[in-house]
């Protein structure tokens, strides 16, 4: 009887170890298969990080090459100014200048009440390069840069606007006295089609721009036929002129009589001499001018010391309002 009992739980004892070995078994088999999944899973990520690392390698590639692409190189030459056509086209008899036209408002009138104060108008042109384009947005006040159409001298000039919200078109037309005119210069000769196609073409490369002013111009500024043909072009496109004032005899408000565009003459050049002392009295005069007249524009060019010089004078600024071309008349 007692052998019977001690068989009984001897094979008793030799199922429980059995159904112990095949449940270590099992949780052997589960870890070794879970650790596989962690190792097999580890190397898929690690396949899938290196083929991300990799599509961002080649993305990066294909934005240098865009970026190479869109910006092209610049070429930094000097540039013949209005400044240049003006002092040449002064020497240079044509007819006597039009009473009219000596620097007084030319645009439709513009009201101003007594506690306001008087505006000024800070363009500076020929901006054609991105340095130019970091100084002028360290001026600590509004200034209007007036840029180039592209050029292949000056390919990323429509880029360069798009950091800005208020700009102009600084377009070339036909002069005395230059010898090499930027690409596609408006010349007299120029039929409407011609000038229409080329306001459209400027304005479609930038569309935020309200005013057109001209570089240099001295020959077409005083062409009446040539002018008209302009402004009919200006009008269609919904846009406006500022005179940059290269010659004494500009016909802009001749031109303007047939087409009521928002027209406006510069009063003053500020870097006639590139020195900072001479730039600030240039500032003081555009000053002195909107307190009697209720509003200025000075004209300035991206030279180095202009733009220096204007970052530094605020203190010249104080009591005048100094604003974006397109708000002078709101």
């Amino acid at each position: 009887m007692k052998k019977t009992k001690k068989k009984k739980s001897s094979k008793k004892s030799s199922l429980n170890l059995k159904y112990i070995i095949y449940f270590l078994v099992i949780i052997i088999f589960s870890l070794s298969a879970f650790i596989v999944g962690i190792i097999y899973t580890q190397k898929n990520y690690e396949k899938e990080l290196k083929k991300t690392q990799d599509t961002l390698k080649i993305l990066q590639e294909k934005i240098k090459k865009l970026k190479k692409q869109t910006y092209k190189k610049e070429t930094h030459t000097a540039v013949p100014s209005e400044i240049m056509d003006y002092k040449k086209s002064k020497t240079t008899v044509i007819l006597p200048p039009l009473e009219e036209n000596i620097t007084k408002p030319t645009h439709e009138k513009i009201t101003y009440h007594q506690n306001t104060k008087p505006k000024l108008v800070i363009i500076i042109d020929d901006v054609s390069f991105k340095g130019q384009v970091k100084k002028i947005k360290e001026i600590p006040f509004k200034v209007t840069p007036s840029f180039f159409p592209p050029t292949s001298r000056h390919p990323n000039t429509a880029f360069y606007a798009k950091e800005f919200k208020h700009y102009m078109i600084h377009l070339p037309m036909e002069a005395i006295h230059f010898d090499k005119p930027e690409p596609k210069t408006l010349n007299i000769n120029d039929s409407y089609i011609t000038i229409l196609n080329r306001i459209k073409e400027v304005k479609k490369e930038f569309p935020k721009a309200k005013f057109i002013n001209n570089h240099t111009g001295s020959t077409f500024t005083s062409n009446t036929e040539a002018m008209i043909k302009l402004f009919k072009a200006l009008k269609t496109e919904n846009m406006g002129f500022v005179d940059s004032k290269t010659t004494p005899h500009s016909k802009s408000l001749i031109a303007q009589s047939e087409y009521h565009i928002p027209l406006y003459a510069r009063n003053i050049f500020l870097d006639n001499e590139e020195n900072s002392v001479y730039i600030r009295n240039q500032l003081k005069k555009a000053v002195k001018i909107a307190k009697r007249r209720g509003y200025a524009i000075a004209i300035g060019h991206p030279h180095k010391i202009t733009l220096q010089t204007l970052k530094n004078s605020s203190d010249i600024l104080k009591n005048v309002d100094v604003v974006y071309i397109d708000e002078l008349g709101k």
